[in-house]
């Protein structure tokens, strides 16, 4: 008996009153039942852990390299933050352009960052919405709220340049559509699919600064053109939306005198 106890420890064993002791198949049932707790709770725990920031945590992430990064992300909004609108405004660009550069700096920020960057990464946390570190999401929060900052800038600006609410916010609804709902995944989605490709040219891991330059100007060039397209949609657009606007204002002026 006791040898086909250790064979299986699920047969039932006997007391020396010849009655049935399931001790090891209670024993068995109680470790499942538990190791089935545990793995569920542990699968709470993660879940929850995915709701916040709190806790995030990446293990290619060292805080010796945190000055690059931070260098980085200062580097990339005196360039494309302050330095290119206001060489925008001083060249007088028209409006349509500037109100299309202005809520896309994340963008920019997403075409640069493909594969971290160059000079050892200084960009890898840059702007991806899908990273683990709170450096990174901290960065990503910035830059989005620099483009939500340039959004109502827009509208506050064309506001007082043309007396008038309805003009302002006329625009936004083009281009807050266009920023927001749609290019960046396309961008994201054509930078892999370039590096994918030019692998067929030999430049692979061998040469990542000049597929990084490959990669990086074709998602450029996306961007510019997406850009433009922006631009031409606010031009040709923004006199029939704002006519709209006018429409449901004096729609509800008459309905609820407001």
């Amino acid at each position: 008996m006791y040898i086909l106890y250790i064979l299986n420890p699920m047969e039932t064993q006997h007391t020396d009153t010849g009655k049935p002791n399931n001790t090891g198949h209670d024993d068995w049932s109680n470790h499942k039942k538990m190791t089935l707790k545990e793995h569920e709770q542990h699968h709470k725990s993660e879940i929850e852990k995915k709701r916040t920031i709190l806790g995030l945590y990446d293990a290619s992430f060292s805080y010796k390299d945190l000055p690059k990064y931070m260098m980085g992300l200062v580097s990339y909004i005196v360039i494309f933050v302050i330095i290119v609108p206001y060489i925008m405004l001083r060249n007088q660009v028209r409006d349509e352009i500037f109100m299309a550069y202005i809520p896309n700096v994340d963008i920019l920020a997403t075409v640069l960052g493909y594969e971290g960057g160059p000079f050892s990464n200084i960009w890898r946390y840059l702007y991806n919405p899908s990273n683990i570190t709170l450096f990174g999401f901290f960065s990503t929060t910035l830059l989005n709220y620099f483009a939500l900052l340039g959004a109502t800038f827009m509208v506050a600006w064309q506001t007082h340049k043309h007396k008038s609410w309805k003009r302002g916010w006329s625009a936004a609804f083009i281009f807050l559509f266009m920023t927001y709902l749609i290019p960046g995944n396309l961008i994201v989605i054509l930078q892999n699919r370039v590096a994918n490709y030019i692998k067929g040219w030999g430049v692979g891991n061998a040469e990542p600064l000049l597929r990084y330059i490959i990669v990086v100007l074709c998602g450029l060039i996306l961007s510019v053109c997406l850009i433009l397209t922006e631009s031409v949609v606010i031009r040709t657009a923004r006199h029939h939306i704002e006519h709209g606007i006018n429409l449901a204002h004096k729609t509800l002026t008459y309905h609820f005198k407001i």
